[in-house]
């Protein structure tokens, strides 16, 4: 008899998702291609094994209940967004390789603006935030509708710096200051 895909499932895929997220890089320096690859790798590895579970499932339709069915389609939503937030990772893979492709090419030269391996890693940073921000909501989705168990993890929080606040500029502070009259 093949195991039920339940709760159980559901609470380890989160803490893996919530592992993984905070591992991800939150600066630009802390872009790393070779982790980035292991950290799409090990996202692959966990949708592969939530995919074989739900097969298990489903090939025997006769034996899946009205509970366990519900279960499966909330995993089916998890690896959906387990694999829009393997999307971002890649994306940032694809940035950081651009950059590490440019560094090695003698004689070109790029714009700090744009192209730039620092640049890239930016932008990879970026995405790598983005796609932590989907896995935490994604186990904390996956808890949330459990019901409040007493063996839940704590799940991380994304620490959010505020934005600094840009001066506006005197013609913008001018035009401003027409239009409030």
């Amino acid at each position: 008899m093949t195991s039920g895909v339940t709760q159980a499932t559901l609470g380890h895929l989160a803490r893996r998702l919530n592992d993984i997220a905070m591992q991800l890089p939150t600066t630009h320096a802390d872009v790393d291609p070779k982790a980035l690859t292991d950290d799409i790798a090990l996202l692959a590895h966990h949708l592969t094994y939530a995919s074989e579970r739900a097969q298990e499932r489903f090939a025997a339709p006769e034996t899946v209940h009205l509970p366990e069915r519900h279960t499966l389609m909330r995993l089916a939503e998890a690896m959906t967004a387990v694999t829009r937030a393997m999307g971002h990772l890649t994306e940032a893979l694809h940035c950081v390789s651009t950059g590490f492709h440019r560094e090695a090419i003698p004689g070109v030269e790029t714009s700090h603006l744009r192209g730039g391996p620092k640049a890239l890693r930016i932008i990879a940073a970026e995405k790598c935030s983005t796609a932590r921000t989907q896995l935490v909501a994604t186990a904390a989705q996956l808890h949330t509708e459990a019901g409040g168990g007493a063996q839940q993890p704590r799940l991380a929080t994304i620490a959010v710096a505020p934005r600094p606040v840009q001066p506006l500029s005197p013609a913008v502070t001018v035009a401003v200051s027409r239009t409030a009259r």
